[in-house]
Order: C-alpha cells, then structure tokens, then sequence
C-alpha cells in the first residue's frame, strides 16, 4: 500500500476502498446498547476540547 501523505491520498484510498471497507463496517444501531464502546465518553469529551480549541464551540 502507498504512503498516504495528503487528503487527496487519503480520499483515492477511500474510493478505491470502499467496496471492502463498507463489507467490515458495523452500523452503530447494530451494536448491543450495553457495549462497552458506545457507553465510553471519553471521545465526547476530546471532540469538546478540539472544538473549543479551534473555536468552533
């Protein structure tokens, strides 16, 4: 696999991807609500401090 270095590599990746890496995602409603990755916060709170960081909030 090539070194994605830019977005527009990051997105080539993505398109040329795609097929296989919408085979292995997993919708969030499929997940049983006690899973462990959906009751953890802690990304939340970095997206809050991100945002306030870039002013966005």
């Amino acid at each position: 696999m090539e070194k994605i270095e830019t977005i527009q590599d990051f997105k080539h990746f993505l398109n040329s991807n795609r097929d296989n890496l919408l085979e292995h995602a997993i919708k969030v409603e499929d997940l049983p609500s006690d899973d462990e990755w959906i009751r953890d916060d802690d990304w939340d709170e970095i997206y809050k401090q991100e945002g306030a960081a870039d002013g966005k909030i």
